[in-house]
């Protein structure tokens, strides 16, 4: 690892200034159980400068029937040379077990952004398979809201109900599927991918963009 990234957990804040700033989502997750960051050099002790990196784990927000930790967020900042992210996933990673937060980890590859999930193949995570597409959420004015933000600020992501309660057409929003990566960390996260039927199948390969 470069000697001049220090790691560092819990760092909720620079985490969620690096999604905001450098994220496609632009959206910090809900229900963060564990954060890991990287931090270049600075500080008092000279390991605590600003962040370039950030890994989150969370409570998912749609239900499982298992106990899962989802894989919500992975940024880094452009430009910034760095080691490898898979570094990052991997300490954070050991902190969770270290500290028993979760035995099954969970994460989405998003197929709208064009990710295919390159980086959990790197860090040898098992691959389930893609799952169709489906509304993620609505378009008002013009502008995307994803529909757990719909849910939080006006009760509902449904485009009718929204469109009665603000007085606006409200179109759906259809993402493009996801890719579903998944990591048992023990015994019991086996047991648990095994009662959900996760598989483990071949990688998907990048997607190809239009010319």
């Amino acid at each position: 690892m470069n000697e001049n990234v220090f790691f560092r957990i819990g760092a909720h804040d620079e985490g969620d200034e690096l999604v905001k700033r450098w994220h496609y989502s632009k959206r910090p997750p809900a229900n963060v159980q564990c954060v890991g960051t990287w931090h270049q050099n600075g500080g008092l002790f000279g390991d605590y400068g600003p962040a370039i990196a950030a890994c989150f784990f969370s409570i998912p927000p749609t239900r499982w029937s298992e106990t899962v930790l989802e894989l919500s967020r992975l940024v880094r900042v452009e430009g910034v040379a760095m080691p490898p992210l898979t570094g990052l996933i991997s300490l954070t990673v050991r902190h969770i077990v270290q500290k028993k937060l979760g035995d099954l980890l969970v994460s989405f590859a998003d197929k709208t952004a064009q990710h295919h999930g390159g980086i959990y193949q790197a860090s040898s995570w098992n691959y389930h398979g893609a799952r169709d597409r489906r509304m993620d959420g609505v378009i008002i004015a013009g502008k995307f809201h994803a529909g757990r933000s719909c849910n939080s600020v006006w009760g509902t992501q449904s485009p009718r109900l929204l469109s009665e309660k603000l007085g606006v057409e409200v179109l759906p929003h259809f993402d493009d599927g996801k890719h579903l990566y998944w990591r048992a960390l023990n015994r019991d996260g086996r047991k648990k991918a095994l009662r959900l039927k996760l598989q483990n199948v071949a990688y998907p390969k990048p997607q190809k963009v239009a010319a």
